[in-house]
């Protein structure tokens, strides 16, 4: 009982961080193998048009492997949990066999525990755990295992509120959606009026040996830092968002190039003075574009991304901007 509440105080923590569904499922593949003692975990997102999207995590694995299996090719196990969203317990080889064919065909196997993870109103995975040698699950390991993947299906739901709701769960600034969405609406705004508009693509230089030297919770205090400097730094009007991983985009309406530039210089020098883990001082690259009356949000974007790729090889923390 301590393990199972203990894998599900994690599962509950890492909800209120990840910022994916990756996320929370490679954590539960990791629970799954450590309490119910799966041997393989296969988690199959149901597609909704013609694909599922199989993903196998093994223990010990750095990540996971993947692969499309067409909604034809469902395993007769599968197709059943996810058509009654109950759970599925095989233990014998006739019953492996033609209930999880394709599984089955991959190598010997003692037991598959089939269960369904709950969202959206349905099924929206099947969560296989695999034994390939050993015992069947017993009615302990089903009933952990039954609770972890309900856990993680309440974890995948919180991640998605906030991605609907637009906001990162790290930082609290616009998430990467959010932010394409709001670029667009100022796109069509900048074209019915003939006002200027800009874009800033930020790039924390060596975030990496942040993070491996201090851990990621020190990670994760930066980004937060660095959010509030910038939203301190740039206009009310102005949106700061996180694009992904350690990169920032800020969107400026009615700032040229050169209003945009400065404003980026400008916050490079208040990054330099936020204080993270005893030190002071962040470094970052910019790369700026102003939108032309032919580009699209992600040729926008790209020539943002283009700049910043100059300012790296520049030597970075610097601005550079995009040709006009």
């Amino acid at each position: 009982m301590e393990r199972l509440l203990a894998g599900i105080r994690r599962l509950s923590a890492l909800a209120e961080s990840a910022v994916d569904s990756e996320t929370i499922f490679a954590a539960l593949a990791a629970e799954l193998i450590s309490a119910p003692g799966a041997q393989e975990v296969h988690v199959q997102r149901l597609g909704v048009r013609e694909d599922d999207l199989v993903m196998v995590y093994l223990p010990g694995a750095a990540g996971r492997l993947s692969y499309l299996q067409p909604r034809s090719e469902r395993s007769p196990g599968v197709g059943w949990v996810a058509g009654t969203g109950r759970s599925f317990l095989a233990g014998d080889s006739e019953e492996l066999a033609s209930s999880m064919p394709r599984l089955a065909d991959t190598g010997a196997m003692a037991a598959a525990l089939l269960l369904p993870l709950a969202g959206r109103g349905g099924v929206e995975a099947v969560v296989t755990l695999v034994r390939r040698e050993g015992s069947v699950f017993d009615e302990s390991a089903v009933s952990i295992a039954s609770a972890l993947v309900e856990q993680a299906g309440t974890a995948l739901a919180l991640v998605r509120a906030r991605a609907e709701a637009g906001t990162d769960a790290v930082t609290g600034a616009m998430n990467h959606r959010a932010m394409r969405r709001r670029l667009d609406e100022e796109i069509g705004r900048a074209m019915r009026s003939g006002a200027p508009l800009s874009c800033l693509l930020i790039d924390l230089d060596d975030f990496k040996a942040m993070n491996d030297r201090h851990g990621h919770p020190a990670g994760d205090a930066m980004l937060r830092g660095v959010v509030g400097a910038l939203v301190g730094e740039f206009r009310a009007f102005d949106r700061v968002a996180r694009y992904g991983g350690d990169e920032f985009v800020v969107i400026l309406p009615n700032a040229t190039l050169e209003a945009a530039t400065a404003a980026a210089n400008r916050a490079l020098e208040r990054l330099r003075r936020v204080a993270v883990e005893g030190a002071v001082g962040v470094s970052a690259s910019v790369g700026a574009s102003q939108w032309e009356s032919s580009m699209s949000t992600d040729e926008l974007l790209a020539a943002c991304d283009q700049a910043l790729l100059r300012a790296k090889r520049q030597g970075k923390g610097r601005v550079t901007r995009a040709p006009t």
